[in-house]
């Protein structure tokens, strides 16, 4: 069994890992469409087309080349494609496609300035396995 360790995780935008983030998730989406009958009393579905999304956040550090592209597309309305790569563990990494649909910096008294970032997967998400 591989168990994995949040730890050893990192993303990506490029060939840039986007620094001090300390949390991320990707959701797949599997489409259904449904096709029941008329005096049945199950419903029916077929497979149709699939997404991927997803969202991260950390400690906000402009200098970060990373996460400066990722905030400078945002305020400057860029909605670009660009490569994703999320390293679940030292053996797994997904690779994808995808738009920053928005983000948030946020701050108070006492405390770190955090940055967070949703995204929106363009076609399919590819899973690289390491030996």
């Amino acid at each position: 069994m591989a168990v994995m360790a949040g730890k050893d995780g990192e993303i990506k935008v490029g060939t840039n890992k986007i620094g001090y983030i300390d949390n991320f998730s990707i959701n797949v989406n599997l489409g259904s469409a449904e096709t029941s009958q008329i005096g049945k009393q199950w419903k029916e579905y077929i497979p149709t087309a699939s997404d991927w999304s997803g969202s991260a956040s950390g400690t906000l550090d402009y200098a970060d080349a990373a996460q400066k592209e990722i905030v400078d597309e945002l305020l400057n309305c860029t909605d670009q494609l660009i490569t994703g790569e999320f390293k679940v563990g030292p053996t797994l990494t997904l690779t994808g496609s995808m738009i920053i649909t928005s983000a948030s910096i946020t701050g108070s008294h006492g405390d770190k300035v955090a940055v967070s970032f949703n995204f929106q997967g363009s076609d399919a998400l590819s899973v690289k396995e390491a030996a």
